[in-house]
């Protein structure tokens, strides 16, 4: 099982601020997250850099909850900021099972929809 997320909206290395506060919570729990390139979409320019993780049973569950803690904890006090999270579950290794999960908005709002989704 594969997850990737990719997150849109906060300073010039919130990837790098992400994947470091989820290396910390999740490997205790056997989850390794490693920073890799997706392949660019169709039409689009160049890839982009996301978070992938890797476990026997990377639960969907547990890394929205972590997500959503470290939107509320970064972005919450910013008004009028909108933040976007992605999630892709791919459960197969030829792709043929995933779930995808987009969030937008301010991030208040996104931060209780990831809750809400735990």
């Amino acid at each position: 099982m594969e997850v990737v997320v990719s997150i849109k909206g906060g300073q010039g290395d919130e990837l790098g601020l992400l994947e470091r506060a989820l290396k910390q919570q999740l490997a205790p729990q056997g989850i390794r997250v490693v920073r890799t390139v997706s392949p660019a979409p169709q039409g689009a320019l160049g890839a982009t850099d996301v978070l992938q993780f890797l476990g026997e049973n990377v639960a969907l569950p547990v890394l929205v909850q972590e997500v959503s803690a470290y939107v509320k904890q970064r972005f919450w006090p910013a008004r009028g900021r909108q933040v976007e999270c992605e999630l892709i579950r791919t459960d197969l290794p030829d792709g043929t099972r995933r779930t995808q999960l987009i969030v937008k908005g301010e991030p208040k709002d996104a931060a209780a929809t990831l809750k809400e989704l735990q």
